[in-house]
């Protein structure tokens, strides 16, 4: 309590005349300290350079008993009763005057590593709670108060609130940056971003996967578009002509398109040319294609390709030359038209000799059985005629 006071009564003094010892003697820096000590009428006995020693030598030990305390921020903390009783009241000044230099560039230190620290688990938090509400909002598990750690310092959860918060904004607001970019994309034109969405990455990157899913989702309604357009194009047999203004990727669908139903149109033509061999036994060209040297060889191959219709012919007429019998149509076959009204045909010829065969077997064995009958009649009749002829024969011996 005394060192207190005494401190206190000393700071007084020299208080009062500081205005005098800042006019008169001292300027002093924090990194490099220099000063300029003036003329004194009560120091006159002593030099210029002493006085400068005497002033050099007071300062720094004011600074560093200042720097101490500043650290710690105890004022006066190393103070000593007995500090200023060897000093004058200018020395003392000189003494002071470093202590507060000391002290209050300790201090701002201290404070500002303090505050870097504070700044610092601040910032750590932040990182950490945007990285968190992030992976909330990707699984729907987003917390309502975001949630604090108490092994933390108060400035980190802080730091944890701010950013969670700031990521769930972010991330609301990513989802219309995405059917923004979405709408921009269909458009057909090219991207402008606007500045809501660019100052962020996760925005940006939204907006940036929104229009180019817009813009393929028109790409591919264009590439679809335009390949039934060249389908119609290729199996109609039109000359090839790619619309002009499209961009590679449809241009390149349009021609496929023209290509398959190219294709498709022949395959069709010879099966038409196959099908056509279950009705007719002889190949004739159609008048459709007479005008279409391709396509007129794509029916001829068709129909020369069937090795099946002859066969089909002869099973259809033996099944249906069996009694007791059912048409049966091979699988393969039961779809196609002209096959099936082949089969039928030739298994109701079947039927049809089947019948006129049974009925002239059965009046062969009519006639047969007729001719037995009557050859067994008369042979009965001519027996009792030889036997009646027989008895007159023995009557007429009896009577000589």
């Amino acid at each position: 309590m005394k060192k207190k006071i005494f401190i206190l009564v000393v700071l007084g003094y020299l208080l009062l005349g500081s205005k005098y010892f800042l006019e008169s003697y001292v300027y002093a820096t924090t990194d490099e300290e220099s000063v300029v000590v003036n003329e004194d009428p009560l120091s006159s006995d002593l030099s210029a350079e002493d006085k400068k020693m005497i002033f050099d030598c007071l300062y720094d030990e004011g600074y560093q008993l200042g720097e101490a305390d500043g650290g710690s921020e105890k004022p006066y903390e190393n103070f000593k009763d007995s500090q200023f009783l060897d000093y004058t009241a200018e020395e003392s000044q000189w003494f002071v005057m470093g202590y507060t230099v000391g002290y209050e560039k300790a201090k701002r230190t201290k404070e500002d590593e303090t505050k870097a620290i504070e700044e610092q688990e601040s910032s750590a938090g932040e990182q950490e709670g945007y990285q968190q509400g992030v992976e909330d909002y990707k699984h729907a598990t987003v917390a309502y108060n975001p949630p604090q750690t108490p092994a933390k310092s108060k400035d980190w959860n802080k730091g944890f609130s701010l950013g969670y918060t700031k990521a769930i904004k972010i991330m609301n607001l990513s989802v219309k940056a995405k059917k923004d970019g979405h709408i921009q994309g269909l458009e057909g034109e090219m991207m402008n971003m606007p500045d809501l969405y660019s100052a962020d990455e996760i925005t940006r990157k939204a907006y940036e996967e929104g229009f180019q899913s817009g813009q393929q989702e028109q790409v591919e309604k264009l590439r679809k578009e335009y390949k039934q357009e060249g389908y119609k194009q290729g199996y109609a047999l039109n000359t090839l002509s790619v619309p002009s203004g499209l961009s590679s990727e449809v241009a390149t669908a349009f021609e496929k398109g023209y290509s398959k139903g190219e294709k498709q149109r022949h395959k069709d033509v010879r099966q038409e040319g196959f099908n056509a061999a279950f009705t007719y036994t002889t190949y004739h060209s159609p008048s459709a294609y007479q005008t279409n040297t391709r396509l007129l060889e794509s029916y001829k191959e068709g129909f020369q390709s069937n090795k099946v219709a002859n066969q089909l012919r002869k099973d259809a007429y033996e099944e249906g030359w069996k009694l007791g019998g059912t048409m049966t149509i091979p699988a393969k076959y039961k779809y196609t038209k002209p096959a099936v009204a082949m089969y039928k045909q030739y298994y109701e010829l079947g039927q049809k000799k089947q019948r006129q065969t049974v009925f002239e077997v059965f009046a062969g064995l009519l006639v047969l059985i007729s001719g037995i009958g009557a050859y067994t009649v008369l042979g009965r009749k001519r027996n009792k005629k030889e036997a009646f002829n027989l008895e007159e024969d023995a009557e007429g011996v009896g009577v000589k």
